[in-house]
C-alpha cells in the first residue's frame, strides 16, 4: 500500500505541475485573463503541496502534527485560488482576499486539530470542508444560469458539484475516525482518498483548461461576427442570426420584419469635422437604436454609414411605429462632443412573407423603401408594403 500510495502522489506531482505550465500558456497566450493566474498559481501550490507530502512520507514524518498541518495550508490555498479564480472570471472586479482570510483561517483550525488539540477526525474533517466549500462556491459561479450556459461551463459546473459532494462524503467518514485514527472508518477513510480524490484533483483541473480554452473560442466568435467600432453585429454577425431568427419565425408562424438604415450627408459629416467625429457619430447611431429596439431584436453594421435591424415578433405596419421613434430620437439627440454634430437617417423596411426563404429577399426590398426615402427628401421612413399597395 505505501508503494500505491507513492505512486499515486508522483502522478499527481507531474499533473499539478502540467496543470500549472498548461494554466500560464493560456495566461500568456489568451489575453492574460486574471482568473487564468490565479487557477496556475493554485496548481502551483498543489505541486508544492505533493512534493511536500512525498518527501514527508519517504522520511516517515507523515504523523507529525506540525506536517500534516503544513500539508493541509497548502491544500486550503490551493482551493481558495482555485474558488478566487472561478469568482474572478464570473466577476472581474472580485479580487482574492476574503478566499486568502479564509484559506488562512481554515488552516488555522486545522494546526488547531493537529498540534494543540490533537484530533484526527476534525482534523481531517476541517480540511475536507473546506475544499468542499470552495468547490460549491466555484460550481455557483461557473453555473449561474445553468440552462444557458454553454457546455463546457455545464461540465465544469458538474465536476465541482461531484467533487463538492465527494470532499463532503469524505469529512463524514472522516468525523468517524474519533480523536486517533483507527478502526474500519479510517481504513475506509483511507481507502476513498486514495482512489478517488487524485482523479477529482486532476478532472477539476482538466476542465479548468478547458474552459479557458472554450472563452478563448468565444470570444474569437465575438470578435468575428462583432463590429469593433460600434460593437453591434457586423455584415456577417447580422446574416447568420438572421438566418437563424427567420428560419424560426416560419417554424413558429410569426411575423418579422427587417430594417435598412442610413445616415443622412455621412460624408459630409465626415469632411467637415474629420473621421473622429465619424466614429462617433457611428458609435451614437448604434446606441441610440439599441436603446429603442427590445432585447432580442437584432442590429447590425452593414456598409460604412448603414445599418440593418431585424424586429422579431413584428408586423411591418408595427415596425413603421418602432422606427418613427428611432428617427426622432436620432434628429433629437446631437451627437456628444464640443462640435454637437445633428445628423438624421433614413429607413426602408419590409415584412417577412411565405415566399422569403432568406435574408437576401428581405435586405433587397427593404433597400428598394429606402432609396424611396432618399428620393422623397431623406430623414423619413418607407415601407416596401405600403410603397407597393400604392
Amino acid at each position: 500500500m505505501a508503494a500505491a500510495v507513492i505512486i499515486i502522489i508522483i502522478a499527481l506531482i507531474f499533473s499539478a505541475a502540467m496543470l500549472t505550465g498548461v494554466m500560464l500558456i493560456a495566461w500568456r497566450s489568451f489575453g492574460r485573463p486574471r482568473h487564468a493566474l490565479l487557477w496556475a498559481a493554485a496548481f502551483a501550490v498543489a505541486t508544492v503541496e505533493w512534493i511536500a507530502n512525498l518527501a514527508f512520507r519517504i522520511a516517515q514524518a507523515e504523523d507529525n502534527g506540525a506536517f500534516y498541518a503544513a500539508i493541509a495550508g497548502l491544500s486550503c490555498l490551493s482551493n481558495a485560488l482555485i474558488a478566487a479564480g472561478f469568482v474572478q472570471r464570473s466577476r472581474p472586479q472580485a479580487g482574492p482576499a476574503p478566499f486568502l482570510i479564509a484559506a488562512a483561517g481554515a488552516a488555522l483550525l486545522i494546526a488547531g486539530a493537529a498540534i494543540v488539540v490533537p484530533h484526527d477526525g476534525v482534523r481531517d474533517a476541517t480540511g475536507l470542508l473546506f475544499g468542499g466549500a470552495m468547490m460549491a462556491i466555484s460550481a455557483a459561479h461557473v453555473g449561474r444560469g445553468f440552462r444557458t450556459a454553454s457546455l463546457p461551463e455545464r461540465s465544469v459546473t458538474l465536476m465541482l458539484m461531484l467533487f463538492a459532494l465527494l470532499d463532503g462524503a469524505m469529512a463524514v467518514i472522516a468525523l468517524r475516525q474519533g480523536i486517533v485514527g483507527q478502526g474500519e472508518a479510517f481504513a475506509l477513510f483511507r481507502t476513498i482518498l486514495l482512489l478517488l480524490y487524485p482523479p477529482a484533483f486532476i478532472g477539476v483541473g482538466l476542465f479548468s483548461v478547458f474552459l479557458v480554452a472554450a472563452d478563448l473560442a468565444e470570444t474569437m466568435r465575438t470578435l468575428a461576427t462583432s463590429d469593433m467600432l460600434t460593437g453591434v453585429y457586423n455584415r456577417r454577425g447580422f446574416e447568420d442570426a438572421a438566418e437563424r431568427a427567420i428560419r424560426n419565425a416560419h417554424r413558429q408562424r410569426q411575423p418579422l420584419s427587417v430594417v435598412v438604415a442610413d445616415i443622412d450627408g455621412f460624408k459630409a459629416i465626415n469632411d467637415r469635422y474629420g473621421h473622429g467625429v465619424g466614429d462617433r457619430a457611428l458609435r451614437h447611431f448604434a446606441s441610440r437604436i439599441e436603446r429603442l429596439v427590445r432585447r432580442g431584436d437584432l442590429i447590425g453594421r452593414i456598409g460604412g454609414e448603414e445599418f440593418a435591424l431585424l424586429l422579431v415578433n413584428t408586423r411591418p405596419q408595427d415596425a413603421v411605429e418602432v422606427v418613427e421613434r428611432i428617427r426622432r430620437d436620432i434628429a433629437a439627440m446631437p451627437v456628444s462632443g464640443p462640435d454637437r454634430v445633428v445628423m438624421t437617417a433614413s429607413f426602408g423596411l419590409t415584412g417577412l412573407r411565405p415566399g422569403d426563404i432568406s435574408l437576401a429577399s428581405l435586405l433587397a426590398r427593404a433597400d428598394r423603401a429606402l432609396y424611396r426615402s432618399k428620393l422623397d427628401g431623406r430623414d423619413r421612413v418607407t415601407s416596401a408594403e405600403e410603397l407597393e399597395e400604392a
